[in-house]
């Protein structure tokens, strides 16, 4: 046995261990060959991996997608409900994909809303939120919202027979207000309903 070995020398024993280099590594090798920008006298260049690349250009993707739909604070109390519930129903929750598509249904959802808002929002409610949206953050006291509907109530025969509580009930069931320290404050989901009225072209001048 020792007589064939050394029979082979050691240009036979650099192939046999070549091959055998080649076998093990075929997949690094082929990855690395397919990495080759140049060759010259001094060696040969690679580009970047590229599951890297693809990988960072899906980061890229998936942010350019997600800035499409905006944001604002309403928007992302929205996307948090989501993902809660997809949590709570033990379904993924921050992958990439998950991400894009929950800010695209929330968006979805607060549009959807808005609509309908509209459709069924009095004129003078809308004047009320914007009254709210001036002292944002400050609020105003009961009186003041009071002497408001009363002064609505005044103009419109319809609403002779309704209480100021009634009055203000769709406002806190569409969560567009809210009282804070006994205070009437407009939510940041009313605030973004006034600035979807605005983008959107919609007319304030809706009925009552």
């Amino acid at each position: 046995m020792k007589e064939a070995i050394a029979a082979l020398g050691w240009p036979h024993f650099t192939f046999f261990f070549g091959l055998v280099f080649l076998v093990m590594f075929r997949k690094e090798l082929a990855a690395l060959i397919a990495r080759v920008t140049s060759i010259d006298k001094t060696g040969f260049k690679t580009g970047s991996v590229p599951e890297a690349q693809r990988e960072k250009e899906k980061t890229n993707a998936v942010q350019e997608l997600l800035l499409a739909v905006g944001d604002s604070v309403a928007l992302r109390d929205r996307e948090g409900s989501i993902r809660n519930d997809l949590t709570a129903r033990g379904l993924e929750a921050e992958s990439d994909s998950v991400k894009v598509l929950t800010k695209n249904l929330a968006a979805f959802q607060l549009l959807l809303d808005f609509e309908q808002i509209y459709n069924l929002i009095f004129g003078s409610q809308i004047v009320l939120l914007k009254g709210l949206n001036e002292v944002m953050g400050q609020g105003r006291d009961k009186e003041t919202l009071v002497a408001f509907f009363e002064r609505v109530q005044n103009n419109h025969e319809q609403l002779k027979s309704w209480t100021f509580d009634q009055y203000m009930s769709f406002l806190f069931t569409r969560q567009l207000v809210t009282i804070c320290d006994g205070r009437y404050q407009i939510t940041h989901l009313g605030n973004e309903y006034l600035t979807w009225i605005v983008k959107s072209g919609r007319p304030e001048g809706r009925p009552l």
